[in-house]
């Protein structure tokens, strides 16, 4: 007798009954949908946000989006996370820091899905918030090249990142990123939100204690400029995408040594900034 075998639930879809209509028929049919739901993260007792996300890597997700604005700084300082309700994650620090005052207050909402938020110092228009000088990059700025990538290389990291991306085949519905050194991916997310799915991926790196430096962010959406804010925080020299930067991201990404690359799709790429850390 053969034994029957449970299949769990993939909370991250939805099942659907819906029409469909091709060639002017219409069909009733079954589909999926990706799963959207809130999050809310405190830390230390103190509520910081709510986010709208699939229900994938929380925990990932809710130290990800404290490590990008600079809440938590490392693995050392969580004590204890709590995760009984899916809809919660509450993070306790060994610190018991608290949230700034003027938290509220500096909150940007962003371009972004979902309403993601950041707090970087850089004001709208690509100044430094402290009113200083921009700094010239061919000038001032030492550019770093530990990391350097043949455009062949590119080519096959992104192939790589797209085969990985089964919840978008099922859907069509979220976005990706992943962590990568110049020959693979290390840490792959999906999510409804760009920015969920950046900060899946950091905090898996807080989770793993991987450092950033010498590898390479890949992403299926925009970079725009919150994104850039993000990514920096971990010291990413280099940002790939198949779609395209926003002129701030641009901007700000000469100001920060970064190299932004878009539309890298088959054998063609645009280097925005930085090309040196491009060979061909």
């Amino acid at each position: 007798m053969k034994e029957k075998r449970s299949l769990m639930k993939d909370e991250r879809i939805e099942e659907l009954r819906i029409t469909k209509v091709s060639s002017g028929k219409k069909e009733e049919t079954e589909d999926v949908v990706v799963t959207e739901s809130p999050l809310t993260i405190y830390l230390n007792d103190e509520k910081v946000v709510t986010l709208l996300c699939t229900p994938q890597d929380q925990e990932s997700l809710a130290l990800g989006f404290l490590f990008s604005e600079g809440l938590i700084q490392n693995k050392k300082e969580i004590e204890r996370i709590d995760s009984d309700r899916k809809d919660e994650i509450k993070i306790l620090t060994a610190t018991k820091r608290s949230l700034p005052a003027d938290f509220s207050q500096t909150k940007i909402l962003t371009s972004g899905c979902a309403k993601g938020v950041t707090f970087s110092n850089l004001s709208a228009e690509g100044e430094s918030a402290s009113g200083e000088e921009d700094p010239d990059p061919t000038r001032d700025l030492l550019i770093d090249l530990q990391v350097t990538l043949t455009s062949s290389e590119i080519q096959n990291l992104m192939h790589a990142f797209e085969k990985r991306s089964v919840l978008f085949r099922k859907t069509g519905g979220v976005h990706a990123a992943a962590l990568s050194d110049q020959e693979k991916i290390l840490i792959y997310s999906e999510d409804i939100g760009r920015h969920n799915a950046v900060d899946k991926v950091f905090g898996k790196c807080l989770l793993e204690e991987v450092t950033g430096g010498d590898k390479i962010l890949l992403l299926s959406g925009r970079i725009s400029s919150d994104i850039l804010a993000k990514a920096t925080k971990s010291g990413l020299s280099i940002i790939v995408s198949r779609s395209a930067p926003t002129s701030l991201a641009v901007k700000n990404a000469k100001m920060l040594g970064v190299t932004l690359v878009g539309f890298a799709r088959g054998s063609r790429m645009n280097v925005y900034s930085f090309p040196l850390r491009i060979t061909t």
